[in-house]
């Protein structure tokens, strides 16, 4: 029954596209999969054309769009001439950063005005764990890039200026300074810190999974909580519901009421979410999973997958099929139907959304997964 609803009834348009305009990156993180097998040192970056095909075909839909993923966006060659085209547009922009770019000439003026989330990756308070995790990174120059994106930020109107978020991934190198790690956020002024567990997808990561000492993890968690009530200071800790600050959340508000392309694109999110909420009421079933049925991935090759989970599957290329095809094409609607007939793909069956500190058995992580394009 629910396949034959997924085919009566497809979902509607996803609201949020994230696209991979580099495959490429400046540093070497410990725990990063594209740096542990090379492709942030040899991928590609996303063509100029095929970003346009996106621009024409797939963003005037979209409410949001995401630059992240495997590579670090900001170095990528085209990035400036990707920020003029989007600003065309009524969307609002979210980045992923290491932030050793933002010093970028011209960089933050194009960024700036569709920018709703900055979220920069920072997984320590001080310079010997961040460049120890981060090979490549410099602790001074990061800082004095997050400070003049700060400046930037605060000197647009309140309403519209953009969130900005620290983000950590939690594991046995950096566990002990994650209240230095608040105080740091504090500082350079941000909205929120946001962590996450360091997922182990290689059996060499396991002595940096946090596993092995729930003790510590508590004892760290009650400290930065305390400090981020003193502080004003939003964060958010896995498995426990996201703390977001009054004041931000009105000025989000606000931001939405205040400027005419925000307005609008906050009114697609909300059509959207309507859309979604229609097709579930058409079709008797439940949208279980937020990226099946209202996100995408547009990798730098043209490639499509749904999630950034590890292990994700490809379910189409542009270079092949239109995004409307892949959308609703039987890559995705056999991911769909996984959900609801106890047979999922490998990689919805471990997903990492919602993992405690206890690691998944590490041949979950390690063990070749097919794309349903090989099948």
């Amino acid at each position: 029954m629910p396949v034959h609803a997924l085919h009566q009834h497809p979902p509607p348009w996803p609201g949020w596209v994230n696209v991979e305009n580099t495959l490429r990156c400046n540093l070497d993180c410990i725990w990063c999969v594209q740096a542990l097998v090379g492709s942030t040192k040899s991928g590609v970056d996303m063509p100029l054309a095929l970003f346009d095909r996106i621009v024409d075909e797939v963003l005037p839909h979209v409410s949001r769009l995401s630059f992240s993923v495997a590579g670090e966006p900001t170095i990528a060659p085209h990035f400036l001439e990707f920020l003029d085209r989007v600003n065309t547009l009524d969307l609002t922009t979210e980045l992923v950063t290491n932030a050793t770019a933002l010093h970028r000439p011209g960089l933050l003026d194009r960024l700036l005005p569709r920018l709703g989330l900055l979220i920069a990756s920072l997984d320590g308070a001080r310079a010997p764990t961040v460049e120890r995790i981060r090979a490549g990174a410099q602790y001074s120059r990061i800082l004095e890039n997050l400070e003049r994106f700060q400046a930037a930020r605060i000197a647009r109107p309140s309403a519209t200026r953009p969130e900005f978020l620290i983000a950590m991934t939690l594991s046995t190198a950096n566990i002990a300074e994650l209240p230095e790690v608040v105080a740091l956020a504090a500082r350079l002024g941000a909205d929120r810190v946001v962590c996450s567990w360091l997922q182990v997808h290689d059996p060499m990561l396991l002595d940096l999974s946090l596993h092995a000492v729930p003790g510590q993890v508590e004892a760290r968690f009650a400290e930065a909580r305390a400090l981020a009530r003193r502080l004003g200071l939003g964060l958010d800790l896995p498995a426990e519901p996201p703390a977001v600050p009054l004041g931000l959340a009105a000025r989000r508000m606000l931001g939405h009421l205040g400027d005419r392309s925000r307005r609008r694109s906050a009114l697609r999110a909300a059509l959207q979410r309507a859309r979604v909420r229609a097709w579930e009421l058409r079709s008797g079933l439940e949208a279980r999973c937020s990226f099946l049925w209202g996100r995408v991935y547009l990798h730098a090759d043209g490639h499509v997958s749904p999630c950034c989970v590890q292990g994700r599957p490809y379910v189409g290329n542009l270079g092949e099929r239109s995004f409307q095809a892949i959308w609703t094409g039987p890559e995705m609607t056999a991911l769909r139907a996984g959900m609801f007939d106890g047979n999922p793909h490998a990689a919805c069956a471990r997903c990492s959304q919602g993992q405690g500190p206890n690691p998944a058995p590490v041949e979950a992580w390690t063990e070749p997964v097919q794309n349903p394009l090989d099948r």
